[in-house]
């Protein structure tokens, strides 16, 4: 019962803490361009492994390097509209941006 407690306690703190930094400008920004990538990486990599698609074969098709595709799957990279669109495409999918 008192871990039960104390993970709900915990888990009020985290989410007190995380929307007072939410209300920075700056921080929400950066967390949304994260937020957005990583969900970005998650569907490539769940659409190339649908397909049976290796990271290299990826690589291939979108002339890019092997690495480079694995640094995006994982967060670990940056990348320009331009690459996201060319590995879209990759797969076989659109890259679709929107206003919400």
């Amino acid at each position: 019962m008192k871990k039960t407690n104390k993970a709900v306690k915990d888990k009020k703190a985290y989410k007190k803490m995380f929307d007072a930094y939410m209300k920075d400008d700056e921080i929400r920004k950066d967390y949304e361009n994260e937020w957005l990538l990583n969900e970005f990486a998650r569907e490539l990599q769940a659409e190339r492994e649908k397909k049976n698609i290796s990271q290299a074969d990826l690589a291939k098709k979108t002339g890019m390097k092997q690495q480079e595709v694995s640094r995006i799957e994982r967060g670990d990279q940056n990348a320009k509209v331009e690459t996201l669109r060319k590995l879209a495409d990759g797969v076989g999918k659109r890259l679709i941006v929107k206003l919400g």
